[in-house]
């Protein structure tokens, strides 16, 4: 745990939000994880009444869909992204008002989303202060370098963001659609298929067809996480024989889910070209033909794995092999993936570098406080965020 730096007596300590596709991460600056780790979903009837999903529950409410805070990653609905956040601000964190925000971005947030976050922060939340930081860049924090090729595996996208000297080189980011949730869905359609129940909901058949997929999903992620793995070479090479090679899962209801190669098949997604993605190979090709020359050498030794789907089994290794057989530029034979070694640190990397962030003795020098905000206006944030 890391021992955030106090000023006086009334100092309050950051809290950082990260919100992802999947999952919000939330919790204070100078921890080691975030306090709570929530779904970005939401449900909402016809009516526009809301509720939060109990994720321990095996019963759903009737008649309500679900709703995701974000779409593409971007905030549309602001008046449910103010309640969402009211939520877990009064009902989880028991939290106190007028105290700093830490935002961590994702690298497509527009400035328009941007400053409409702010004002409802100071106008409406009333925090004392506001920090955006863009969530790639928030990794380098972790391993204490400056010049770093990180490579987000996400829910929802992957994305490479090439940074030197601490600074994010646009130019030679990558950005695809296509995250760990592209493979649970493909395995959902497979396995459904079998005509398996898989909602852990005891009142399935009376839900809104939203809600059935949601409790579905739920129950694949967890499979996946389980049995999901990379072969360390092209699963072409690889030989099944589908009465050894198969693993029997057990549903919520205890019938036997039979896994076989498709353990195998759908994690490699994310290396073969798609019409949503070119695959890692290329993609890493891609982003670094766009960085000078004489920078390439030292970001192939610094390549940083993060994300979800970088947990997968043999993903670090299968992804070291995939950079030597390129032969990128000559340099193959000296690069070096590194990733966090805990699966939780890999899965939260980016709030945890924004808790080493909002640490730092400085930290306030860089916030947009509340007297900036009243004199300047909320564009102010684009000279304090780091980019």
């Amino acid at each position: 745990m890391f021992i955030p730096y106090k000023k006086n007596k009334g100092y309050k300590i950051p809290v950082i939000f990260e919100f992802g596709q999947q999952n919000t991460r939330v919790g204070y600056a100078g921890t080691d994880g975030p306090e709570v780790v929530l779904p970005s979903d939401l449900l909402m009837d016809s009516e526009g009444n809301m509720k939060f999903i109990e994720q321990n529950s095996t019963y759903q409410p009737i008649g309500f869909d679900v709703k995701n805070i974000l779409q593409g990653g971007q905030i549309v609905d602001f008046d449910i992204w103010k309640e969402y956040v009211e939520h877990i601000l009064n009902n989880v964190l028991f939290q106190e008002r007028h105290f700093p925000f830490f935002f961590v971005e994702n690298g497509n947030v527009k400035k328009e989303t941007r400053n409409k976050i702010i004002e409802m922060l100071f106008e409406e939340i009333d925090v004392s202060s506001v920090f955006f930081h863009r969530n790639t860049m928030l990794a380098q924090y972790i391993v204490g370098k400056d010049n770093v090729l990180v490579v987000d595996c996400g829910a929802s996208h992957t994305t490479i963001t090439p940074i030197l000297d601490g600074n994010v080189i646009e130019k030679g980011i990558f950005r695809g659609d296509i995250g760990g949730e592209y493979i649970t869905n493909k395995l959902y359609e497979i396995w459904k298929q079998q005509g398996l129940p898989f909602s852990r909901f005891k009142n399935y058949s009376q839900l809104s067809p939203s809600l059935q997929m949601y409790g579905d999903l739920e129950v694949v992620r967890e499979i996946k996480h389980q049995c999901a793995k990379l072969y360390d070479q092209p699963i072409e090479n690889l030989k099944f024989n589908p009465t050894v090679d198969n693993y029997a899962y057990e549903l919520p209801d205890q019938t036997k889910l039979l896994i076989s190669e498709e353990m195998y098949k759908y994690p490699e997604f994310l290396y073969e070209p798609t019409e949503f993605f070119e695959g890692l190979d290329k993609a890493l090709e891609t982003s670094l033909e766009k960085i000078d020359s004489d920078y390439r050498k030292e970001l192939v030794q610094n390549v940083i794995l993060i994300g979800g789907a970088s947990c997968t089994v043999n993903m670090v290794e299968r992804f070291q092999r995939t950079i030597n057989n390129l032969k990128i530029f000559g340099l193959s034979s000296r690069s070096k993936v590194q990733t966090l070694p805990k699966f939780f640190d890999r899965q939260h990397a980016s709030w945890l570098g924004a808790s080493i962030v909002a640490s730092s003795q400085i930290y306030d020098q860089w916030t947009l406080n509340k007297s900036d905000y009243d004199e300047h206006g909320s564009s102010l944030i684009e000279k304090k965020m780091f980019y």
